[in-house]
């Protein structure tokens, strides 16, 4: 089947399939973390020595460490000097509003509206296009207040509060140092990435000047306005992620796979049963693909779970004396950062798959069923390395191969 060309990321990139895309993704994960590893692994280094007796910080592994490291440098250039532009007034503004849109009926709809007008109307703002966000501690801890208050990024934001109790005991010139070196490394991950990648995003910057103006007075204009980068780090996230995670998946005792709801068929006529846990698949209808998963589910021992995207992933956190849920979580790599470190803060043992491509409301004026490939979420349910072959670079003094284990 063929993607939506209407949509600003499609891991078909024109074919009649994804399965290339695994492959791609596995070799540029390995450019990727080299990369990472030789410039951000002393300082990561540093981080894990600092949180030595910190059973949190153990819990996440060292790939996932050099991502957050990464991230830091991506959303400081992507974000930073709206960050630089937000007086305490209107950070103060933004996050009361993003408290309000909790509230149910039309007070948490208008100050989503609120908010999303306030934060998308600064970042078009042409007055703030040359505005910098001096890297060090004071600059940290703006871009994380301005995170926290678009009501976005409000988990990546509590993954960097590490970071920034980690800095602020090291002092600002090595802040300083640090912040630069990651901005500098998120430049160079953004060209080769665009090299690797580049073909999954190339609609992306087409659909943000097609739908700009169409998204400036949505609350979620600045999460669908994402730049090819973040996509990238989105989907070299979901690798690191399910590589870090597997073993703990796999000694899983029951399976669940939590999809959106844009995999619906017809989301106004499903039937789903609404429960705790989120919406129940009662089969309404025979072309359905969360029906198909339904029923893929019943032959491969796991359970499918509707999720809205607000939905409450504490749910499966693990209880004293029970037996482990292993969590499956399909999602864009716009939206898969957030849920993956959610996961990972309720001591949650996850996998992830990406979506094919996005179709929903957020992205599209008329939604379109979304799909995922079937081979890797098969592998992610038993805790396998993936779909198809783990790819490898081995590099001697003359060239750089790939070899296939």
């Amino acid at each position: 089947m063929a993607s939506p060309v209407t949509t600003p990321y499609s891991l078909f990139a024109g074919e009649n399939n994804t399965d290339h895309y695994y492959r791609d993704i596995s070799l540029f994960a390995v450019k990727a973390l080299d990369l990472l590893e030789e410039n951000l692994g002393s300082v990561t280094d540093a981080l894990i020595s600092f949180y030595q007796d910190d059973q949190d910080i153990k819990n996440y592994s060292r790939e996932e460490l050099l991502l957050e490291a990464l991230m830091i440098g991506v959303y400081w250039n992507r974000y930073g000097r709206y960050a630089e532009e937000s007086s305490d007034a209107l950070i103060v503004v933004m996050k009361q509003l993003a408290l309000l849109r909790k509230v149910p009926g039309q007070t948490g709809k208008s100050a989503d509206e609120a908010r999303g007008i306030l934060g998308l109307n600064m970042m078009e703002n042409p007055e703030h296009e040359n505005s910098f966000l001096m890297p060090g501690i004071i600059g940290f801890e703006k871009l994380i207040n301005w995170m926290e208050a678009t009501g976005e990024f409000h988990r990546e934001a509590r993954q960097f509060g590490k970071w920034m109790h980690f800095m602020k005991d090291t002092g600002d010139g090595f802040t300083f140092i640090c912040i630069s070196l990651m901005r500098n490394i998120a430049r160079q991950f953004s060209t080769i990435s665009d090299q690797h990648l580049g073909k999954y995003t190339l609609e992306t910057e087409n659909f943000h000047s097609t739908v700009r103006q169409k998204y400036s007075k949505r609350e979620d204009g600045i999460s669908v306005n994402r730049s090819s980068t973040e996509y990238h780090l989105g989907m070299l996230g979901a690798y690191l992620i399910n590589e870090s995670n597997r073993e703990k998946y796999r000694n899983s005792a029951h399976k669940v796979l939590l999809v959106p709801s844009c995999m619906k068929r017809n989301p106004l006529t499903c039937r789903a049963m609404q429960t705790k846990y989120g919406e129940i698949c009662t089969s309404c209808s025979k072309n359905c693909r969360v029906n198909e998963l339904n029923q893929l589910g019943k032959t491969n021992n796991f359970k499918v779970v509707i999720l809205k995207h607000s939905s409450d992933l504490s749910v499966w956190a693990p209880e004293p004396g029970k037996s482990i849920t292993g969590v499956v979580g399909v999602a864009c790599p716009a939206t898969l950062l957030a849920g993956g470190f959610e996961l990972k803060h309720h001591n949650i043992a996850a996998q992830c798959v990406v979506l094919d491509h996005c179709g929903c409301h957020h992205w599209m004026d008329n939604p379109v069923s979304t799909s995922l490939n079937i081979k890797e979420l098969l592998c992610r349910m038993e805790g396998k390395e993936g779909s198809l072959p783990h790819l490898f670079l081995q590099k001697n003094a003359s060239e750089e191969t790939i070899t296939v284990k």
